[in-house]
């Protein structure tokens, strides 16, 4: 493992800076380079992560099949292991048992984990392992995976004249890429970013990872809500998985779509600061630290009843979607006050966190 993890990247950036230096570049292999870390990328993201490991949602088996295909191209083992440690993650985050803790250090976080001398084991994933399509990939995982991760581009070179070079762009440095921005997860997003929606574990949110990673880079909303099929929630962060989770149902290759209600994602914020304003409060002048207090209570009790009215209403208007609405005006004014409720919540949250930022200055 030490060797592998060492030669791809010294022949992927090395090997091809040598060869581009003899040989040149043609249009192919930066192509081959992009479209083969956009097939082996999704089939992580899509396939490994949202798919498999957390069941956001379900998918035709003919998506199922080349999801498991794409990601054995990505050569980071098959799906039964790889969500078998990643559900562990999740459920031992920050702990001694978590496979790829950060507390262990950023190296261990980002691959030091994957060398270490420690027996395989497979915890967690029964449900996996009753997939006919992961056990033929289980069975045949390294032929599948050395076929596209290598022969496949070299196959291709040898189409267009250049198969040593294809071999290279779509091979080693494609597989580079792959890798260490799929890495970056695990270490830089439990390094560097916000905690906007769960303030108490080392998972952040860093937008500029999720370019990297086709989506993957809002890890504080996924580790508060990992069910949820998207990690990006606006609708303009850059979350293709969740595009192409969402294209695909309109053609029933998708379904049973899973999505955090709009409510619960408020409450979370609104609770990350809280838990800051706990954190904070302690180091705040006694002078100014009731005043914030009272502050602070009052606008607790406002978003509980909020809140409250909000969750209730949200019953009853999903019941109503099931059922029909009375006319065109009932279902107009029914999604009003759900407009009115999620404003009003919208904006305590607002102002929660105008506070705590103002807290904050005055330490």
């Amino acid at each position: 493992m030490v060797l592998a993890l060492s030669l791809i990247p010294l022949v992927g950036i090395i090997g091809t800076s040598i060869y581009i230096y003899y040989y040149g570049i043609v249009w192919q292999e930066p192509l081959l380079m992009i479209t083969g870390w956009l097939f082996s990328g999704m089939g992580i993201t899509f396939g490994y992560h949202r798919l498999f490991a957390h069941k956001s949602f379900k998918a035709h088996p003919i998506i199922q099949f080349i999801a498991m295909i794409s990601g054995s191209a990505a050569l980071q083992n098959n799906a039964i292991k790889w969500c078998s440690d990643h559900r562990m993650h999740h459920k031992k985050l920050d702990t001694k048992d978590d496979p790829y803790s950060i507390k262990e250090g950023f190296f261990h976080a980002h691959i030091g984990w994957i060398i270490e001398d420690k027996p395989a084991t497979i915890y967690g994933v029964k449900d996996l392992e009753n997939n006919s399509i992961l056990r033929f990939q289980s069975n045949y995982y390294w032929p599948i995976a050395i076929g596209f991760s290598f022969i496949f581009p070299l196959i291709i070179g040898f189409y267009y004249g250049r198969p040593f070079g294809a071999l290279l762009w779509g091979g080693f440095l494609r597989l580079t890429l792959v890798h260490h921005f799929t890495f970056f997860i695990n270490s830089l997003c439990h390094y560097v970013g916000k905690r906007p929606f769960e303030a108490n574990i080392t998972a952040r949110d860093s937008w500029w990872v999720a370019y990297l990673t086709f989506g993957e880079g809002f890890h504080n909303f996924h580790h508060k809500f990992q069910w949820d099929y998207r990690n990006g929630i606006r609708w303009y962060d850059f979350d293709p998985s969740k595009w192409a989770i969402k294209l695909l149902s309109f053609f029933n290759l998708t379904k049973d779509i899973r999505k955090v209600d709009e409510h619960k994602i408020l409450k979370a914020r609104f609770s990350s600061v809280k838990n800051k304003f706990q954190e904070f409060l302690p180091k705040t002048p006694l002078k100014i630290k009731n005043i914030y207090l009272d502050k602070i209570n009052k606008l607790q009790k406002q978003a509980t009843e909020v809140y409250s009215a909000w969750s209730e209403f949200e019953i009853n208007f999903c019941k109503l979607k099931q059922t029909g609405f009375k006319d065109k005006f009932h279902k107009k004014s029914m999604y009003y006050q759900r407009k009115m409720l999620k404003a009003e919540y919208k904006t305590i949250v607002n102002t929660f966190s105008l506070l705590f930022v103002s807290m904050k200055n005055n330490i």
